[in-house]
């Protein structure tokens, strides 16, 4: 019914308020279905969501199964709850560490996009050596770039640089040859976060990206910014930029093959 994530929440009782402000209604009713799902009293609930009181453990299970959560959400919710409910500043800052850990477990892009395909060690070091073989690969996808000759013209590339890319990718199996035209068998791939070459391969985009500030093209987009603001607030942003990230990967992956970008998402403390 929504599409809130619990993740960008850091407070239970507004991520419910919210959760039934977007059902029908408004939400009208809801307190009383709460009610029922949880065991209470409908002023109990409304106690809960408009006072001090707290839903016991039982109950928040109970709420998460109502609200129906996913088993990674609901164990992000109870853990909302128990840091509602700590009454030391001990447990809250432990608590604390475990509302981080799993706000970062849920930003890792591979997860939330269940990306599966991966190299080899020595494939990737290839792979990742160099833009070229990111660039053809995703290029070959648009059917006016399927041809060694539109792809030299289009990269402004030797030939004997394209050949060798494409001899990579064919033999891999991340394209295949029909009759004159390229073809894309294997359209995405994922490094993994701790992989020695991730520094690599992030470092060869913002180097394009650095060069096309140079073309004065305004159909392109750049933004830099420097921000003051508190942790809690970093980590809600870094999940808000990785839940839009992960929107972008779901709606241009049945978007028609038109035109080559480059996405790079930054956000990180200085």
């Amino acid at each position: 019914m929504n599409h809130l994530s619990i993740f960008e929440y850091k407070d239970y009782k507004k991520y419910i308020l919210e959760w039934m402000e977007q059902g029908a209604h408004q939400g009208r009713g809801m307190r009383k279905q709460l009610a029922e799902a949880i065991g209470c009293q409908m002023a109990f609930v409304t106690h809960v969501l408009s006072g001090d009181y707290h839903l016991s453990m039982e109950q928040a299970e109970a709420c998460s199964r109502w609200l129906g959560l996913k088993e990674s959400e609901s164990d992000f919710f109870i853990i909302l709850v128990m840091y509602e409910r700590a009454g030391t500043k001990g447990l809250k800052n432990l608590l604390r560490r475990q509302i981080s850990e799993h706000r970062e477990r849920h930003t890792n892009l591979k997860t939330r996009v269940k990306i599966s395909e991966t190299l080899s060690l020595e494939d990737q070091m290839t792979y990742y050596s160099s833009w070229h073989y990111a660039a053809i690969h995703m290029a070959v996808m648009n059917p006016s770039l399927a041809t060694v000759e539109s792809l030299q013209k289009h990269f402004q590339l030797p030939s004997n640089k394209i050949m060798n890319v494409l001899e990579f990718l064919l033999q891999r199996g991340f394209l295949i040859k029909e009759k004159e035209k390229l073809k894309v068998s294997k359209p995405v791939l994922h490094l993994e976060m701790d992989s020695p070459l991730l520094n690599q391969h992030h470092s060869h985009w913002r180097l394009k990206a650095l060069e096309s500030l140079g073309e004065n093209n305004f159909e392109n987009l750049h933004y830099s910014g420097v921000i003051s603001l508190s942790q809690e607030d970093f980590e809600w942003l870094r999940e808000k930029l990785s839940g839009l990230l992960q929107e972008v990967i779901e709606k241009l992956a049945s978007s028609p093959d038109e035109k080559l970008a480059c996405l790079n998402f930054d956000w990180f403390s200085v």
